[in-house]
């Protein structure tokens, strides 16, 4: 099946489209799993786009796997967030809504050696560490501070 945001591509072009994604925190001892993105260069919380006809924990679990190389369980809905934006490198514009997920590792989680044409690196981060990287948008930044501050204000 051709990916779905191609397809939608070639008939609107970079113009803002609304897009759904789903992304996933994978917590351990107080500290969280960030992937370094290729697009971008910076780091964001795994997970990615919903396809056509896939559900959101289905797309989590795939693309957590894609990203990190790491097999989680997906334990429960944490957020959706919905008001933002986001541009691509390649001029595309976005409205992205995300849903947040907390999940459970079943396979290690080697930050060292896994890498792909999504992820540049991986690395495990605490609260504190977040002001020496630089986070991919906003959206991930609010996820991010609302995991760790335990507040999951319903207007995001």
């Amino acid at each position: 099946m051709m990916n779905y945001i191609q397809s939608i591509r070639k008939k609107v072009g970079k113009d803002k489209i609304i897009l759904n994604f789903t992304c996933g925190i994978l917590s351990q001892s107080g500290k969280i799993l960030l992937q370094k993105r290729a697009d971008k260069g910076t780091w964001g919380l795994p997970g990615g786009a919903i396809e056509l006809g896939e559900s959101a924990v289905g797309a989590l679990v795939r693309e957590f796997y894609e990203e990190t190389g790491v097999k989680v369980t997906v334990k429960k809905l944490l957020n959706v967030y919905t008001k933002y934006s986001d541009s691509y490198p390649n001029g595309d514009e976005a409205q992205v809504i995300t849903m947040l997920y907390l999940v459970t590792s079943e396979t290690s989680i080697s930050t060292n050696v896994f890498t792909s044409d999504e992820t540049l690196e991986l690395g495990v981060f605490d609260h504190r560490d977040m002001q020496n990287i630089t986070i991919v948008n906003q959206q991930h930044q609010d996820m991010i501070n609302d995991f760790f501050e335990n507040c999951f204000p319903i207007d995001r």
